[in-house]
């Protein structure tokens, strides 16, 4: 998998939040970093992350799978279908009304 920097370099140039030379200026000034590239990102959408940007807005923005699964915001199936708690309360009402 690419460094997170270097997805979070590509989201923000991908989706126009800031250019290739405004992230290269910040990015020397401040250092090549995950916190400096989220600068960018609060600068300009006021949000703070990824992470905050997706929650908020998915539809505008494209994100890559590679940027999903490094914050673990890829949607699991599995996890998305909730299971219906049985009680023994239930089981026994359902029993009943089979016996009606």
């Amino acid at each position: 998998m690419a460094r997170l920097e270097n997805l979070l370099y590509d989201f923000i140039r991908d989706n126009e939040i800031a250019t290739e030379e405004e992230i290269s200026l910040v990015t020397n000034i401040n250092g090549w970093s995950e916190e400096s590239l989220n600068d960018i990102i609060h600068a300009r959408t006021e949000y703070h992350d990824v992470p905050q940007l997706y929650a908020c807005e998915p539809e505008n923005y494209y994100f890559s799978e590679e940027l999903l699964e490094a914050y673990d915001l890829t949607e699991d199936e599995e996890e998305d279908e909730e299971e219906e708690e049985v009680t023994t309360e239930d089981v026994l009402e359902n029993l009943k009304e089979l016996e009606a």
